[in-house]
């Protein structure tokens, strides 16, 4: 199983575009940097209390996010079953796998 920065970091990649500005630094700052609250507080000028609120709100925006539209785990479905196949060694489908990988940037 996954830890929950891991995870939340692969949500910051795919839904990054959905926070606000200022959630996405205190996110990155917090999920990425591996800063404190109150590091970040002293930082950004903020209270520490209110980065605590931006992490927690944005991270349930976040896993809300996956909830509805699967992004991540649509993902890494597609690269287990990738792998899957690739494990079957034949080379029909390792031509199809490496043509959609290429046009798909998968690898």
């Amino acid at each position: 199983m996954i830890e929950k920065p891991e995870i939340i970091n692969l949500y910051l990649d795919w839904y990054e575009s959905l926070l606000t500005k200022k959630q996405l630094e205190i996110m990155i700052y917090y999920y990425q940097e591996d800063l404190s609250y109150r590091e970040i507080a002293e930082l950004l000028e903020i209270s520490h209390s209110a980065v605590y609120d931006t992490v927690q709100k944005a991270t349930k925006r976040l896993i809300d996010y996956e909830k509805e539209l699967k992004a991540v785990s649509t993902e890494r479905k597609l690269q287990q079953l990738i792998s899957s196949l690739k494990e079957l060694n034949n080379e029909e489908i390792n031509t199809i796998i490496n043509t959609i990988m290429k046009e798909e940037k998968y690898d």
